[in-house]
Order: C-alpha cells, then sequence, then structure tokens
C-alpha cells in the first residue's frame, strides 16, 4: 500500500480538460495518473487547459476530493498557448508559493517557469522532443520547418536552463543523451498506462483466422507518426494478395489525405478508419483479436501504445523509434523494420504468414517484460517520487 506524503503537488500538463454544466472531465489517460498521484499527495493543484463543451465524449469525471483545477484557456496548437502567456504567469503565480512540488511536462508551453521564475523545487518530464518532430514533419517546407525551429528556440532555451536546475525525467535514454549535451543528468524511463488488471494472460493461436493477418495501428494520424509509410504498407500487401485487415484507431491533421487514400486505391473492404478511441476496454478489444500491431512513427518519446499492445499479447512490428530499441531487443521481444521502408515491413508480415511460431515466442517474452518492469505503478513510481 502507498504511504501518502503529506505534501502538495502542482501539475503543469495540457491535459485538455472540458467542463460540461459543473462538471469536469479528464482524458482516461491521465485519469489514470491522477488515480495514483492522489495516493501520495495530500494536495494536488492541476493546471491546465479547459475548454467549455456540451458532451465529455469518453472521458473521466475529475471526482478527486484532493484534485483542485486551476483552469488555463484552451488553445488548439502551441503557438495559442504561447499568447496566453500572462494567463499561464497568474494562475503559476498563485499556486507556485502553496505547494512542495511542480511537475511540469516538455514540450508542454512555460514548462519552465516554475523553476527560473518562482524558483519552485520541480520534477521536469521530456515526454516528447519538438525539434526533432518538426524535422521530421514531411508536409512542412525546409523553410517552415527553419521558421518553426527558430520560433521555439527561446522556449527551448529557457526550458534547458530551467531543467539544470530541477529534477529531471525523459521518455527514453535518447533524450536523456541529448540533455546531457547540455550538462543535464536526466532518467530516462518507460512511459506506461498499463495496470495489472489490463493484462491479457489468454495468449489465443496466431493467426486470428486461418490464411488472414490483422494489423492494428493505435496512434495520432500526422506526418510524424510515418502515416506515408502506412499507405504505402497497405498499399503493399494488397498488391502482395495478402488478405488482411487493418485497424487505423486515431484522429489527425492527416486523417483525410488517409480517407482519400483508402477510397483511391479501393481499400475500404481492407483498412478500417475507426477514429479516436477513448475507452480503453473497447480498444483493447481491438488489439487482442489483432494478430501483428503496426507502428512506423518517425518521432518518439516512449510510445505508450506499444507498451499496451504488448500487454495484450500482440506482436509488435515497429521502427526503431524513441526508447524501444533500448528497451527492447529486435527479434526476441520486437521486429524493427527501417523508417520509411514499407517493404521491410511487408517482409515481415510474410515471414509472420510462413511461420508465426518465432512471433509467439516474440509476444511472449514481450508480455513478460510488461508485466515484470513496465506497468504503470512501476513508471509513475519513478516519475512522481515526492523525495525528488
Amino acid at each position: 500500500m502507498m504511504e501518502n506524503c503529506g505534501k502538495s503537488i502542482a501539475i503543469l500538463a495540457s491535459w485538455n480538460l472540458v467542463q460540461v454544466g459543473d462538471m469536469i472531465y479528464i482524458p482516461s489517460t491521465h485519469y489514470l495518473y491522477l488515480d495514483y498521484i492522489v495516493k501520495i499527495y495530500k494536495n494536488v493543484f492541476l493546471v491546465s487547459q479547459l475548454s467549455v463543451g456540451d458532451s465529455p465524449g469518453k472521458r473521466h469525471r475529475l471526482d478527486f476530493s484532493t484534485v483542485s483545477v486551476v483552469p488555463l484557456p484552451y488553445a488548439n496548437s502551441y503557438l495559442d498557448a504561447i499568447k496566453n502567456v500572462r494567463a499561464y504567469y497568474k494562475a503559476l503565480s498563485n499556486v507556485c508559493p502553496n505547494v512542495d512540488i511542480v511537475y511540469s511536462r516538455v514540450p508542454d508551453p512555460f514548462s519552465w517557469m516554475p523553476t527560473l521564475l518562482f524558483k519552485t523545487n520541480s520534477i521536469m518530464h521530456f515526454v516528447g522532443d519538438t525539434i526533432d518532430a518538426t524535422k521530421h514533419n514531411e508536409k512542412w517546407s525546409w523553410f517552415k520547418k527553419q521558421v518553426m525551429l527558430a520560433g521555439y528556440l527561446p522556449e527551448y532555451a529557457l526550458t534547458l536552463l530551467a531543467a539544470l536546475n530541477s529534477h529531471v525525467y525523459t521518455n527514453g535514454h535518447h533524450i536523456s543523451d541529448k540533455l546531457l549535451r547540455y550538462g543535464i543528468k536526466a532518467t530516462p524511463v518507460v512511459s506506461s498506462t498499463v495496470r495489472k488488471s489490463d493484462l491479457n494472460y489468454e495468449f489465443v493461436q496466431l493467426p486470428h483466422v486461418q490464411g488472414k493477418v490483422v494489423i492494428t495501428y493505435i496512434g495520432y494520424v500526422r506526418f510524424a507518426k510515418g502515416m506515408n509509410c502506412l499507405m504505402d504498407f497497405c498499399k503493399e500487401l494488397f498488391k502482395a494478395n495478402i488478405d488482411y485487415k487493418f485497424n487505423l484507431i486515431g484522429n489527425g491533421e492527416m486523417i483525410e489525405d488517409v480517407k482519400k487514400f483508402v477510397e483511391l486505391e479501393g481499400l475500404k473492404e481492407f483498412v478500417i478508419l475507426h477514429g479516436h478511441i477513448d475507452d480503453k476496454s473497447r480498444m483493447n478489444s481491438i488489439l487482442r483479436e489483432s494478430d501483428l500491431f503496426f507502428f512506423p512513427s518517425l518521432s518518439e518519446g516512449s510510445p505508450r501504445v506499444v507498451i499496451e499492445a504488448m500487454a495484450q499479447g500482440i506482436p509488435v512490428l515497429s521502427t526503431p523509434v524513441g526508447s524501444l530499441p533500448d528497451t527492447f531487443e529486435d527479434e526476441k521481444s520486437i521486429r524493427f523494420f527501417n523508417f520509411n521502408d514499407s517493404n521491410s515491413a511487408l517482409r515481415v508480415v510474410k515471414e509472420f504468414l510462413c511461420n508465426t511460431k518465432k512471433f509467439d515466442n516474440q509476444r511472449r517474452i514481450a508480455f513478460s517484460k510488461v508485466e515484470s518492469e513496465i506497468t504503470i505503478d512501476k513508471f509513475l513510481s519513478r516519475v512522481f517520487k515526492y523525495d525528488a
């Protein structure tokens, strides 16, 4: 049983809260985080963007008696949020003097404020890399990338300065290695939302349907997630006369491109666009009926969806992105394919259809690692240490 430390914490994070009437709702992933945090901190101040809506969707009602919401104006982009600098300053100036520690996420806006402006004991958690994601945005021209990076550099410099005087965690070794160049010592972690109760111990035979392969992707539908490779992959599967079903779960800036692609290529029978699913039980149900999890991302911190797929006993086929190469071993607990290389991914699928035994071993090894090392309790107990 976790011990309450009797301290207060503020969480500065763009968790996109929605208010419907008198009630406030939060995405399920962040609800799970709070469910852990309230058990170890006496009071929690959630400093986050809040919008007013007609429906909460699949969000959870924020029903923790020890959590106080400190609202920030809603912003639909990073640049939009930057305009709200005064609102961030006002919110943090009221909260920081009244808490023992502040947790802030990078690259969320103004993660540097608690440390640099209010001298608060801080935990900074680098969950992603804006510079890397910008470089991999295939939609933007070289010139636009340079303009965007130039605009972000002042914020990044302040973030690095704050990190020098904070307790720093990163989603993966690749980000901690980068920070070390600036003299910042960080502890790499693997992000997870998997609870013990989520683990699927019933391993069904692969493939689920004889002669057919069911493949699933979960994540944002944007360029940095490798959507061009994903579309090429679906086309190559069809050209190779492979009977398949591809579940695409997610939404984002490229969803219309994907819809047009599916229609033009005549793949409606093969590619199912589910949209965003915030219901974890439904998502796990789709995963459990899958033979492979496909993840073509170009830029990541520590991709939670890969861990969630492994927790359901699904073999993962992924690019060597983010924390994955440091966490899992190729051809043992995961199968890697090259960035933007749909043909190398296709070869793995053909191998799967010829011999599933190797992939059955892979999913069992990956599942065991997640079960023993990468549950949500193990992840959060490292990041939210009250003795930080």
